[in-house]
């Protein structure tokens, strides 16, 4: 006889800052064959229409569902329209976090309390349609890991879509990715990806670069891309260019392989420049008493500190990708309908 889980030990299983669901736990416990996942910011106007629409399209599916969001603290009262979601609605989800976390770190909360064996993750503007979930997952064949949604033309303003040319550009340069790869918000996953992708532990996560470190079985396919309905872009320069600056230190050895050239070059023009100082000296080009000595050092040892700043920087980045285990969110609450009633699930 299989014993039963009682609902409160799932809730304290699923409900932990940072669970790390293992495909072991999962068997037996009959989860749905997809899971969305939506981190919200600021979005309750647009939150209902997005679930409605949401739901006629997984309901179209056949199979079984759930919608997690979560609500990444913002300014109005998107917690509120997310908590009568939850409760009305059993496929739905609704987790609240601690404070502002980001949209990557809200994503990976989701992914951590996600159920389902294909995993898709969107944006909640609605500039990701609903409507174009099925054409993921035809897209999904059985070598493919991961499909992500490139749209046919993008209904950003300019300045959005300059940064996610720069950033495409760094991510090529960097990670050595295909020029022809776009790494978008709006895409699906298999189950294997998304375990692989909560053992990584960084405390600024970019995803696209993250999923590309799990897995290069990864593909584009052309989806329609709506305009902002409500709001504007959270896309500030300030934000562009931290996601950048993430993107060059955290994933990359290019900065610090850099101060290695660079100490290098300067070892190589001080001792160039020792041997013309010192031919001076013998041949009486230098008349104050100490200067080439003064020289020679100032060269020598700034050449040095390039060098071994480099070296030390690639250990201490080595060590703190293996022991960082910095909580990459907190969560306060887990809200889900049942045929009970609502569950409230806080920790603390």
């Amino acid at each position: 006889m299989t014993p039963s889980i009682s609902q409160s030990a799932l809730n304290n299983w699923v409900g932990t800052a940072g669970t790390r669901l293992v495909a072991g736990d999962r068997a037996g416990l009959g989860m749905p064959a997809y899971s969305v996942v939506i981190p919200v910011y600021n979005s309750a106007r647009i939150l209902p229409e997005l679930h409605r629409r949401l739901t006629a399209v997984m309901q179209g599916l056949g199979k079984p569902y759930e919608v997690i969001f979560v609500d990444d603290c913002g300014r109005d009262n998107s917690w509120h329209v997310l908590q009568e979601l939850a409760t009305g609605d059993p496929a739905a989800t609704a987790i609240q976090l601690m404070r502002n976390s980001g949209q990557s770190n809200a994503t990976l909360c989701g992914l951590a309390h996600a159920r389902g064996g294909i995993i898709i993750t969107m944006d909640d503007d609605l500039q990701h349609p609903p409507e174009e979930i099925p054409a993921l997952i035809e897209a999904l064949g059985p070598d493919v890991d991961v499909v992500m949604g490139v749209p046919k033309e993008k209904k950003h303003n300019w300045f959005r879509r300059l940064g996610s040319n720069v950033m495409h550009d760094i991510n090529c340069y960097l990670l050595g990715k295909d020029r022809n790869l776009r790494f978008t918000s709006f895409r699906l996953m298999r189950r294997a990806v998304v375990d692989g992708l909560l053992t990584l532990r960084t405390l600024s996560p970019a995803l696209g670069p993250m999923i590309n470190s799990v897995t290069h079985r990864i593909i584009n396919t052309t989806v329609k891309h709506a305009p902002r309905k409500e709001g504007r872009s959270g896309y500030t320069f300030r934000r562009l260019f931290s996601q950048t600056m993430s993107n060059l230190i955290g994933y990359s050895m290019l900065p610090l392989r850099l101060l290695a050239i660079m100490g290098a070059l300067g070892i190589i023009l001080s001792v160039t420049f020792a041997v013309v100082l010192v031919v001076r000296y013998f041949m009486g080009g230098i008349n104050v008493p100490g200067w080439t000595t003064i020289a020679l050092l100032l060269v020598l040892i700034s050449g040095f500190n390039f060098f071994a700043f480099a070296i030390i920087g690639e250990y201490v980045l080595r060590i703190l990708q293996r022991v960082n285990a910095t909580p990459q969110y907190f969560v306060r609450t887990r809200i889900t309908s049942t045929r009970e009633g609502a569950d409230h699930h806080a920790v603390g």
